[in-house]
């Protein structure tokens, strides 16, 4: 059976991303907060009874699957993990492994059932709730794992939903080939779990999103199976398959996709630009955005993150850093970008002229190499009694710095920030807030901010999740997005779907 490695932090048990001391020294002067020690690691705790469920279904109930699946891997999650509060612990998981087992578990299931992918959710789209049932149990989909077939002269791949990203592109690299779809959570996530909350990957800038990705699919619903067609295009009504994008497992189980793949790209190439200010960088980017063609990654941190971001990294050692002292500058706003298959000579080209200032592809080279990394820092910092939590956003590009100032004073401690994903019309903003969390507060402290934040995104012409979905979390301002008949309709298609109510309740629109 295919576990979850870590129940209580991030990835691989064996690897740790330990913040240098100087940079742990600085944060908690910035903070205001007086250092402290690492708290013990967590001792796996008892799970609670479970309901009896399931009966004449194979299912695991022991502690250490339940485990396993007990959450996503929200600030809120890790923070009651390590705690041992687990009373909405699932009472069963299941792991099928063809699309037929799950249609048998969706037609005979008397509970709650919770789709399950790699578990790296963010927003409680995992979270294990029973809704009005009288149990819950998990559906992991990771036995659900196999290429089925490629079609190399149409570049499309046909792909069971439930396989790991790593595993998907050493598949697909067998055949020349590669998705292009890497999110920060790529190494523990899954297909899936991509296309049901409308992942975006570090290289949206070639590959799109996932949305973008996706020709057709086939999904499991509790009323029977949705297969929809995969063509370049259709006039044939509305499409069905929008519907289950983004849909969040409250729908029915994506089992299959059938993907638009990409050869694998000759060249790869980084650069980066230090720009004096957040604004000029976005100037920068968004005429790289519409005057094209945009590179694959495009990452503009803002000052505050910049200066992190080198305090982390021990940049204040480098050649550019010091020269650009001696020309009395400051470093700025620092602009990545990554190419794939060309040199992106007009992109640099637009990052001079508007007043850019290259080091070079060093910093490129290392986010690269460490970019999966990231996520093990913020556990260290959890251990340290710090709140680490991220939110994401889009909106136009007249309206980013509306957004990017309001959404800043709902916030408090540091406050980072970064343009992650870029478009001829707008781009996303993605923060990271990094403040205080005495024990026995983390909980009432961070959702005091996250509703401020989305309070002010959804007032400021943001939308309430670029790539992260919608799960739990944002679930109480999708009205005021959507507005309420879009809403009632989307209820509407859960009822002929999901007669009993049992996928995944409390997520989204359910």
């Amino acid at each position: 059976m295919t576990q979850r490695v870590n129940w209580w932090r991030w990835g691989d048990p064996a690897h740790r991303f330990e913040p240098p001391p100087d940079f742990l020294t600085c944060l908690f002067e910035r903070l205001g907060v007086a250092p402290r020690p690492k708290a013990p690691e967590p001792a796996p705790p008892r799970l609670p009874d479970r309901t009896p469920v399931l009966d004449g279904l194979p299912h695991e109930t022991d502690d250490a699957h339940r485990l396993a699946h007990a959450g996503g891997r929200s600030y809120l999650d890790l923070v009651r993990l390590r705690r041992g509060s687990l009373e909405h612990a699932p009472d069963a998981v299941l792991y099928p492994a063809t699309a037929e087992e799950v249609g048998e578990i969706l037609r005979r299931a008397d509970c709650a059932v919770v789709p399950f992918g790699g578990g790296t959710s963010v927003v409680g789209g995992v979270a294990p709730a029973r809704g009005s049932h009288r149990g819950v149990a998990t559906l992991d989909l990771t036995r659900l794992s196999r290429l089925l077939e490629v079609d190399r002269e149409s570049l499309l791949a046909r792909v069971e939903c439930g396989i790991m990203g790593p595993a998907l592109e050493s598949e697909l690299a067998r055949h020349g080939l590669t998705l292009g779809h890497f999110p920060q959570s790529f190494e523990y996530s899954t297909l899936g779990g991509w296309i049901a909350t409308r992942s975006a990957g570090q290289a949206s800038g070639r590959y799109g999103r996932i949305e973008d990705m996706v020709a057709g699919l086939r999904a499991i619903t509790p009323a029977g199976e949705i297969v929809t067609r995969a063509v370049p295009a259709s006039a044939s009504g509305p499409e069905v398959r929008e519907l289950l994008v983004g849909s969040e497992g409250t729908l029915g189980v994506i089992v299959e996709a059938t993907l638009r793949v990409h050869p694998i790209p000759e060249s790869r190439a980084f650069a980066s630009y230090l720009f004096p200010s957040f604004e000029a960088g976005l100037r920068a980017i968004r005429r790289m955005a519409q005057e094209g063609p945009a590179p694959a990654i495009v990452r503009l941190s803002d000052v505050v993150e910049t200066e992190a971001a080198m305090k982390l990294a021990d940049a204040d050692r480098s050649f550019g850093l010091k020269l650009l002292r001696f020309l009395g500058r400051s470093p700025g706003a620092h602009l990545m970008l990554g190419f794939e298959g060309g040199d992106g000579k007009h992109a640099r080209v637009i990052a001079r002229r508007e007043g850019g200032f290259g080091v070079g592809a060093g910093p490129g080279e290392r986010w690269d190499r460490e970019r999966f990394r990231h996520p093990y820092l913020r556990d260290a910092l959890l251990d340290y009694g710090l709140l680490v939590e991220t939110l994401e956003t889009a909106t136009s590009w007249s309206n980013v710095p509306r957004l990017y100032t309001a959404v800043r004073g709902a916030l408090s401690g540091l406050i980072l920030c970064h343009v992650s994903h870029v478009y001829s019309d707008g781009a996303s903003l993605y923060f990271t807030v990094i403040a205080d969390a005495p024990r026995g507060e983390e909980e009432e402290r961070w959702t005091r901010m996250k509703e401020a934040a989305c309070d002010a995104l959804v007032s400021n012409g943001g939308t309430i999740s670029h790539h992260h979905g919608v799960g739990a979390d944002h679930r109480a301002w999708l009205v005021s997005e959507r507005g309420e008949l879009a809403v009632k309709a989307l209820r509407a298609m859960k009822g002929v779907l999901d007669p009993r109510g049992i996928l995944n309740p409390g997520k989204l629109h359910s």
